[in-house]
């Protein structure tokens, strides 16, 4: 089962405009520079930065195969053992403490994992997630 991110608006913005931005100027640069070895190379490298902010927008998603839950967002990928999987909270304001944020949106889910791991996932649909992993692991505590 496939569940795409949720997009904050601001999220969305900042993964369009900047790298639209960047990508449009490298283009420029290597059209009118040619001649410049510093400016194929920063173009080269504006390019390479505004698309994985692309591929971020695009890619962020969580995937649930049978006992695993798969993350990715752009080149950020892991998996999660369901079973390891202690409590789940819902983020309760703009300030969040963990560490892996996979995430488009500033309202999510926390995932305690393992012993003393965390990750912060944004799925659309937030209760069709937590059912899907309650029906894997139905030892999981909600907060």
């Amino acid at each position: 089962m496939v569940f795409k991110s949720s997009i904050h608006l601001s999220s969305g913005l900042i993964l369009t405009i900047i790298p639209t931005i960047m990508i449009t100027v490298a283009l420029m640069g290597l059209l009118f520079e040619t001649s410049s070895t510093g400016i194929m190379i920063g173009s080269i490298i504006f390019i390479l930065i505004g698309s994985t902010f692309f591929w971020i927008l695009l890619d962020t998603k969580y995937t649930i195969k049978e006992n695993d839950l798969y993350y990715c967002s752009g080149p950020i990928r892991g998996k999660i053992d369901i079973q390891s999987i202690r409590k789940i909270e819902h983020q309760k304001g703009l300030y969040n403490e963990c560490f892996l944020k996979p995430s488009l949106d500033y309202k999510g889910l926390y995932i305690y994992y393992n012993k003393f791991d965390d990750i912060y996932l944004s799925p659309k649909d937030q209760d069709e997630f937590v059912n899907y992993l309650l029906k894997i692991n139905p030892k999981i505590d909600l907060i």
